[in-house]
């Protein structure tokens, strides 16, 4: 009999972790899931529905109590969002009246986020070392960099990042140059390229995919990217890159709309009377988001646990991109071998986006350090060396901000 994984779903409560376990049915793994989440009520729509999906592989118990839903496993899913999706909305509209952008990942929406999330993984890292001291993270949680940057630096618990972008990229690529929609699986062994970055600030070149060139420049206006763009670069952003390269026309649409984080609050709205309404059968709004980060990137990766895989992951540098510290995180290329992470080298960042990156990678490490140590002054220093904000008065008014959003004593 092949031993169960036994994994702990920490925000197991998300009304799309159904998407998780139709991602899992098709996997062949033999698992025992626990799912946690803080809302009783909630977890239980949640875990019901999750249930009568599972196929007979898959064991699902739910609990409010989350150390006891740590106990003993091998993995920790972290999909948890603190302040849950009116945080969201808060974190990507108050920049927007100082003249920056708002965006959840992206700082200071991304700081205020973290001011919440890296308490929470202090907790969290605790519990784990008490009952569970040789259990891996898969952190899709974000902002991914600083979740994982504050596991690999001041924890002892190993953790990975995970994010879809690269991989629909990967197949977004492989659609607007072959005209193939095929799974990133069945990529993985036809194509190779380089991948220079950190999550949500990553870029690709020198792609072959079947042995043939990818001309960059034309499958650029596919995949909605402007080839003016490209074509100065001479390297295919993720699409986050628009915040960058595009900033003030983007700030100047979010004055008129609604934020991102504003339209999923009231999609989750309309998804808590479905799912209230449901009795364990999957609620019918839920096909209106789809969730790849499952069938892209866990499953994968779960499934190299026992074999070989190729995926891209948010972890440690480890030299892989030399002008990035060791220490600090990456995006990266790796191959997993039954769990084992080799780093594929990168090499130096091209000179159009090095100093972007590097910026940008400084100024997370700054808030993560400040918010590690209760540090005014290196939160302070992370907000003023992001490239979105660089003004004083800015990042002031910013700190504020946070500090009262948060309520954050020390702030």
């Amino acid at each position: 009999m092949v031993a169960a994984l036994k994994i702990s779903v920490i925000g197991g409560s998300s009304y799309y972790t159904p998407g998780l376990i139709e991602a899992l049915n098709d996997s062949g793994l033999v698992l025992d899931l626990v799912l946690n989440g803080r809302d009783r009520e909630k977890l239980e729509q949640v875990g019901k529905v999750c249930q009568r999906l599972a196929c007979e592989r898959i064991k699902i118990t739910w609990t409010t109590d989350r150390k006891a839903s740590l106990a003993d496993v091998d993995y920790v899913l972290l999909q948890v969002r603190i302040g849950g999706m009116t945080g969201r909305a808060h974190d990507e509209r108050f920049p927007l009246k100082y003249g920056i952008i708002g965006e959840e990942t992206i700082v200071p929406g991304g700081a205020s986020l973290a001011a919440r999330t890296i308490p929470y993984l202090k907790e969290l890292a605790k519990e784990l070392k008490e009952v569970a001291p040789r259990a891996k993270v898969l952190a899709l949680t974000n902002p991914n960099n600083m979740v994982i940057d504050y596991f690999n630096r001041y924890t002892d618990i190993e953790a990975i990042g995970f994010c879809d972008l690269p991989t629909s990229l990967l197949r977004g690529v492989v659609e607007a140059h072959a005209g193939e929609k095929k799974t990133i699986t069945e990529i993985w062994p036809e194509i190779s390229f380089n991948y220079y970055g950190i999550n949500h600030l990553a870029f690709l070149n020198n792609i072959f995919y079947q042995g043939q060139a990818v001309d960059l420049e034309a499958i650029a206006p596919k995949l909605g990217l402007d080839p003016r763009l490209v074509q100065t670069l001479g390297l295919l952003p993720v699409s986050y890159l628009r915040y960058y390269y595009f900033t003030s026309s983007i700030w100047q649409k979010a004055q008129t709309g609604p934020t991102r984080g504003e339209i999923l609050e009231a999609k989750e709205a309309d998804l808590k009377k479905e799912y209230q309404a449901a009795d364990g059968k999957k609620p019918a709004g839920l096909k209106e988001r789809p969730v790849p980060w499952y069938g892209d990137v866990i499953i994968p990766y779960l499934k190299a646990t026992k074999t070989q895989g190729k995926a891209i992951i948010v972890t440690e540098n480890k030299g892989a991109l030399s002008d990035l510290r060791p220490d600090s995180v990456a995006e990266l290329p790796v191959i997993i071998t039954k769990g084992k992470v080799e780093r594929l080298y990168q090499g130096s960042l091209p000179a159009i986006i090095r100093g972007l990156v590097v910026s940008v990678s400084e100024s997370e490490r700054l808030i993560v350090d400040g918010l590690a140590n209760e540090s005014k002054k290196q939160f302070m220093q992370g907000l003023l060396a992001h490239p979105l904000i660089r003004e004083l008065d800015k990042a002031i008014a910013v700190l504020q901000e946070i500090k009262e959003i948060n309520n954050i004593a020390w702030l």
